[in-house]
C-alpha cells in the first residue's frame, strides 16, 4: 500500500480541481441548446442520469440534500422536462426517476463542450517542440494524453468515493 500524498500536493490538487471546475461549471455559461439548471438541479440531474430508476429517497441520500431541497429541485427538473417520475413497478407508493430525451440531449451538448474545452486547453498548454512551436496533440502525444486523462479520472473518482463515505470521527 502506498503512503498518502503530502499535504501541500493534496492542497494543490484541490486548488486545481476548483479552478478547472469553475471554468467548466454548467450553471455559468448559458446557451439556447442546454437547459439552464441551478447548482442543486445539476447535482440531482447528475445522480438521476447516472442512476436511472433511482428513487427520491435514494437521490436525497446520495446527494446529501434535505428532502425539502430535493423536492424543489425535482419539481423544477420535471417542469423543465429533464426528469420523468414514474410509479415503481413493485410498489405504486414509490416513484422512480428517469432522465428524459431532452436531458440526454442537453447533457450530450454539455459534455461535448466540456470535451472541446479541455481538448483546446490541453493543446494550448502542450509542450513546445524543438523549433519553438507547440505540439498539435496529434498521433504520438494522443496515447500519452489519453493515459494521463484516464489516470486523472481514476484518481479523482477515488477521491470522490472517499469523500462520500461516512467519516469515523
Amino acid at each position: 500500500m502506498t503512503s498518502p500524498a503530502p499535504d501541500d500536493a493534496l492542497a494543490q490538487l484541490a486548488d486545481v480541481v476548483l479552478r478547472v471546475a469553475r471554468e467548466l461549471d454548467p450553471s455559468v455559461r448559458r446557451s439556447d441548446d442546454v437547459v439552464p439548471l441551478t447548482g442543486t438541479e445539476v447535482l440531482v440531474m447528475r445522480w438521476v442520469e447516472t442512476n436511472p430508476g433511482t428513487t427520491p429517497s435514494a437521490t436525497a441520500e446520495a446527494t446529501a440534500l434535505r428532502r425539502s431541497n430535493l423536492s424543489v429541485a425535482l419539481g423544477a427538473l420535471v417542469a423543465k422536462g429533464m426528469v420523468e417520475r414514474r410509479p415503481h413497478p413493485g410498489d405504486a407508493r414509490l416513484a422512480q426517476l428517469f432522465p428524459t430525451a431532452l436531458a440526454a440531449e442537453s447533457i450530450g451538448v454539455l459534455k461535448a463542450r466540456w470535451a472541446g474545452t479541455l481538448r483546446a486547453a490541453l493543446r494550448s498548454g502542450a509542450p513546445e517542440t524543438g523549433d519553438g512551436t507547440a505540439t498539435d496533440g496529434a498521433a504520438g502525444e494522443s496515447a500519452e494524453v489519453t493515459a494521463a486523462v484516464t489516470a486523472a479520472v481514476a484518481l479523482l473518482g477515488r477521491v470522490e468515493a472517499g469523500l462520500r463515505r461516512p467519516r469515523a470521527d
